[in-house]
């Protein structure tokens, strides 16, 4: 395992130095401002994915017509939720060599040690929000990352949105003349068919009702560290 970082090296070592009348150049240059604990959504984008959405979307008419009712006492609210183990059909294929690209780079970027552990897909499933479902504030236990790839999107389908995962910080709250990342409480994305969204699976969010006539048509999924043996 490896040893805790010392608070000094998370601390800048080199302060601006002063010019030559003494002073810092600029007002901002006088101190070092260390943003610490970071909250990463990564965005991704498939272009030409029409052709994989027509398939994913007849994926999840055939899931529906199997199983009508879906699953239920989950996120969705007036939704349909299909079952967790889409990734085992062969009609996935595509879209998941697409997915495994995506998370093998936020897994470099999480600076995962290979060599003791690795990302493996655990759960995928669909939710189909008609006009007005929406999805309850949640967050995905015994997974390490999540996310969402957006088959169908039509305006005003719904935003999801995440929350700010610092509570306490809401006891220190204070006007603004415009948000900064510290101080913004929520924020949110617009579904586009093609998007795809991963993020900690701890991080609380939600989606807002679809107000559209179309169906709002969403892959979600879940993956999980899978230690190697030590033998």
């Amino acid at each position: 395992m490896n040893a805790r970082p010392r608070t000094s090296e998370l601390m800048p070592q080199d302060l601006p130095k002063a010019g030559a009348s003494g002073a810092a150049a600029t007002r901002a240059d006088k101190g070092a401002r260390l943003d610490c604990f970071p909250t990463a959504v990564w965005r991704f984008h498939l272009a030409g994915h029409q052709e994989l959405n027509r398939k994913l979307l007849q994926l999840a008419e055939d899931e529906r017509g199997r199983d009508p009712a879906g699953i239920g006492h989950r996120s969705s609210v007036l939704g349909w939720h299909s079952r967790d183990e889409l990734h085992r059909r062969p009609e996935m294929q595509d879209f998941l060599a697409i997915l495994h690209d995506n998370i093998a780079e936020v897994s470099r970027a999480y600076r995962i040690d290979t060599k003791q552990a690795g990302l493996e897909l655990a759960t995928c499933w669909i939710i189909v929000n008609g006009k007005l479902a929406s999805g309850a504030v949640h967050c995905h236990p015994n997974a390490f990352m999540s996310g969402v790839y957006y088959i169908g999107a039509a305006e005003n389908c719904g935003d999801i949105f995440f929350q700010d995962p610092r509570h306490a910080a809401l006891m220190g709250a204070c006007p603004v003349t415009e948000h900064a990342p510290w101080t913004v409480r929520q924020i949110s994305y617009r579904p586009a068919p093609g998007g795809m969204l991963i993020f900690p699976s701890w991080l609380y969010h939600g989606v807002e009702p679809n107000m559209s006539e179309a169906p709002r048509v969403s892959l979600s999924f879940n993956f999980r560290l899978k230690w190697k043996s030590r033998a």
